[in-house]
């Protein structure tokens, strides 16, 4: 199957161990013929030049990814054409990407080259003020997430009391049936690691339902956490890659170790997972992990469940507010910078990254 031309994920994420980025997966470099890496402070129109080249391929009929950004999903961390194998990334913290095989792959795309230093520097206190406001959100946001990750853990212990291994185990052996029957590839499979969903300052944002909009088949794992869900999910994309498939692994936004969706594109075959983060529904065949428990376990449990439910997004929905708190005090920081930018030298970059991008259509 052919994925859409548009295509909507989250590249890194604010979890319950601080920022964790897969960057290094947005466009590998042994696949790449240019990767842009965009280097300059906040408001020098990283994102808003991404979006702008963004435009001028997805109009040419490319098919454009849109790497949205955990901290602000209306702005971007990166974008992907690709058919021509490009990419522009934004390489500034938190991610700090830099160029890996300079020239050959990747190349420092320097924004700040259009900033008034000198201008900027008139506000030096004020700038440092708001970047440690900022900075001190963050952390706070990230110790409200880690808090909650000790209550998630007792949820997910309670739980898993009532699962009954002889039961969920055949969730794994039937999704094998049914989705591969005889089906492999030479070769063992390559895999790709990312964010669909994400804890922005607009809340939990997932674009699981567009990622896999085209899929023929799917296959959804429902329940709260401790029910195996990310185990299953690990056991059939090892098992597609043993057969030879590409697989897309996406990581839980909570615990970025753990899986919540899994897309095996060639066979146009998704595994999602209805969970406690993104509450998103989807159609397809369920499998429901309450249905192989023992249902006695989980009434004598209900009460101690729901206690650590509500206080579970008691701390999330704090750590939502302070991600949200830092955004807007970065949009102060904002300021400072737009009003100490040449936009003709903006303009300038743009057109040279258009006209060093459209030498791969030839």
């Amino acid at each position: 199957m052919k994925y859409k031309k548009e295509r909507h994920l989250f590249p890194g994420g604010n979890t319950s161990k601080g920022f964790h980025s897969f960057y290094d997966y947005i466009l590998p470099q042994q696949e790449a013929n240019r990767i842009l890496c965009m280097k300059g402070g906040p408001g020098t129109g990283k994102s808003t030049l991404m979006k702008k080249v963004a435009k001028v391929f997805i109009d040419k009929g490319y098919s454009l990814e849109y790497h949205h950004c955990s901290s602000d999903d209306k702005s971007l961390d990166a974008i992907v054409i690709k058919e021509l194998k490009l990419a522009i990334l934004d390489g500034t913290k938190p991610h700090m990407v830099d160029p890996k095989n300079p020239g050959a792959v990747d190349e420092i795309l320097n924004m700040g080259i259009a900033l008034d230093n000198e201008a900027l520097s008139l506000n030096k206190k004020e700038i440092m003020e708001i970047q440690s406001i900022k900075s001190t959100n963050f952390n706070r946001a990230y110790n409200f997430l880690a808090s909650a990750k000790s209550i998630h853990e007792d949820w997910s212990r309670l739980n898993s009391k009532a699962l009954i291994p002889s039961k969920s185990s055949t969730i794994t052996e039937s999704l094998i049936s049914e989705i591969f029957s005889g089906n492999s590839k030479f070769g063992y499979g390559n895999e790709r690691h990312l964010f669909a969903t994400a804890y922005t300052p607009n809340g939990v944002i997932t674009y699981a339902k567009g990622l896999t909009e085209n899929f023929n088949k799917k296959y959804i794992l429902k329940g709260g956490p401790g029910f195996g869900k990310s185990t299953i999910l690990k056991d059939i994309g090892k098992l597609a890659q043993r057969k030879g498939y590409f697989v897309e692994y996406f990581h839980d936004p909570f615990i970025p170790t753990r899986l919540e969706h899994i897309l095996i594109p060639e066979i146009s075959t998704c595994i999602l997972t209805e969970n406690e983060i993104s509450q998103c529904s989807f159609e397809g065949k369920v499998y429901n992990m309450e249905d192989f428990c023992d249902n006695s376990i989980i009434s004598t449990l209900k009460t101690e469940i729901e206690y650590n439910k509500n206080i579970f997004y008691e701390l999330t929905n704090k750590a939502i507010e302070l991600i949200a708190l830092a955004h807007k005090v970065h949009a102060e920081l904002e300021t400072y910078y737009v009003k100490a930018i040449d936009f003709s030298i903006l303009d300038k970059i743009y057109n040279e990254v258009i006209e060093k991008f459209e030498k791969y259509e030839k």
